[in-house]
């Protein structure tokens, strides 16, 4: 298996929560909340064969949570 995870930790993407998942459809990442609806992106990736390993790494990173952007009846969210 190809891991094509983007890491970005030693420069984290400062970005918008609502901004990222609206870009970037069907995209699984690790991130850091910093303040109230922006986020520290830390790692992502496109490729659903790499969600597992970005999930776990969400749980093993301090204070980090799992994104993914998915699109429901127009609704787009946090999983």
């Amino acid at each position: 298996m190809v891991n094509t995870i983007t890491f970005c930790m030693d420069n984290p993407i400062q970005t918008n929560g609502t901004d990222w998942m609206a870009e970037h459809v069907g995209r699984a990442s690790v991130a850091r909340m910093q303040r109230p609806g922006y986020y520290e992106i830390l790692a992502y990736s496109d490729n659903a064969e790499d969600f597992p390993e970005l999930s776990r790494m969400a749980r093993q990173e301090e204070n980090a949570t799992y994104m993914k952007s998915i699109i429901s009846e127009g609704v787009t969210a946090i999983d």
